[in-house]
């Protein structure tokens, strides 16, 4: 019985049919920089999806020796999996659903302590201006395909010596683009909570 694909798992597959061969440790690194936008992934969910690929036969795993480490498990796709990463691109994309869970508390604010809805505002308006600002970064280092970095190299997913890919230019711009949505909507959320602050009674207790 074939085992159930998952959107993360086609995400692993893309990151090793862009760039080649890589470890895992490498797909972690490129997830944190260039999926982060989309798709988040802790190391074990990459190991796992690593480990599902490969008895599926969409990848295959070599072991490369290292002096005073540990051999260094690198993957590459298989021609199965070339075949299955197009099967997924053919297939329509679930829905688009936002799970936030700030956009949750601000919706039961009401409910809130005076000041908590207001500090949750404050924080993620810093979280999200931090974002920003790498997204910007990045889009001045669109990668091109092939370019990732082998061996002990420290790996840049954003050093490309040859022409950058149109689609990681297209998701980095949606990036920067929902970024400055989501922090002109903070600001304007936080203008409003801090206003009703001002006119509430000191004492609402009853």
């Amino acid at each position: 019985m074939e085992q159930e694909a998952y959107p993360i798992t086609y995400g692993v597959l893309g990151l090793l049919a862009f760039w080649g061969p890589l470890s895992g440790y490498d797909l972690k690194r490129i997830f944190d920089h260039t999926l982060a936008p989309m798709w988040g992934a802790a190391q074990s969910q990459i190991y796992k999806e690593l480990r599902r690929m490969k008895e599926l036969g969409w990848v295959e795993m070599e072991r490369e020796e290292q002096e005073a480490r540990p051999d260094r498990k690198v993957y590459s796709i298989t021609e199965q999996g070339h075949v299955a990463l197009r099967q997924w691109q053919a297939q329509s994309p679930e829905i688009f659903q936002l799970r936030d869970e700030l956009l949750l508390k601000v919706l039961f604010g009401t409910f809130a302590a005076p000041g908590d809805i207001a500090q949750h505002l404050h924080a993620s308006i810093a979280t999200h201006e931090r974002s920003l600002l790498a997204y910007r970064q990045n889009a001045h280092h669109i990668p091109a395909q092939g370019t990732y970095p082998q061996g002990n190299r420290r790996p840049n997913p954003y050093v490309a010596e040859r022409e950058s890919d149109p689609y990681f230019a297209l998701i980095t711009q949606f990036a920067i683009d929902f970024e400055n949505t989501y922090i002109r909507w903070l600001y304007q959320a936080l203008e409003i909570i801090e206003q009703n602050q001002s006119v509430m009674p000191s004492d609402t207790s009853q």
